[in-house]
């Protein structure tokens, strides 16, 4: 993770791609990644360049967008074909008088459910074992239209806020999607900078 004056874990799936935002960009850790998960999985030999190409491009939106920390799912859903979704962890340095999850919250406009297009943005605030937090759902526009949902938490001791921002362009899936969400959200805990 990059140097933080704090720690942090979030976990994900076992199926999901866990990397290193700085290093997936600077080495061949994505493609040991894949190439693990192949050796387990023989049956995805024959996918391995796409599931590779998708991690580039996940890593490279997450380093373009200063992520401490990358995830990604690419798993096979019966009836629905590759299910995509991933996970950035972003660390900003907050307002210089603090930062409380009202004032966050205050700070994001909510969409409501319009005819005619799928956008919607609810917020709200949500307990978590890492503390209080803002918790934001909806569908956002971009070149897809994804299902979204960030949590920002601000960091014990005024060291800024984090993000978890976690996205999947399924819509259909927008309910379990968000679900799926809130639980990998719900595992963030903070650690010394060292992870311990």
């Amino acid at each position: 993770m990059a140097d933080l004056p704090f720690g942090f874990t979030v976990r994900v799936p076992e199926s999901w791609y866990e990397f290193d935002v700085w290093r997936a960009g600077r080495t061949g850790d994505l493609a040991r990644l894949v190439d693990a998960r192949v050796a387990a999985e023989p049956v995805l030999a024959p996918h391995r360049p796409v599931l590779l190409k998708v991690l580039r491009e996940v890593a490279d939106v997450a380093a373009r967008n200063g992520a401490v920390f990358g995830a990604a799912m690419t798993d096979h859903v019966e009836d629905v074909g590759t299910v995509l979704a991933t996970l950035m962890v972003l660390h900003t340095q907050g307002r210089a008088g603090g930062d409380t999850v009202e004032e966050i919250a205050a700070g994001v406009v909510a969409v409501p459910p319009t005819p005619g297009t799928p956008v919607w943005r609810d917020v709200g605030i949500v307990g978590l074992a890492a503390g209080r937090a803002v918790r934001v759902t909806g569908v956002e526009p971009g070149e897809i239209d994804s299902v979204v949902m960030q949590t920002l938490v601000p960091v014990p001791g005024g060291h800024g806020v984090l993000d978890l921002v976690i996205a999947s362009p399924h819509l259909s899936l927008t309910e379990p999607m968000l679900d799926l969400f809130d639980a990998i959200s719900a595992t963030l805990a903070w650690s010394d900078p060292e992870g311990e």
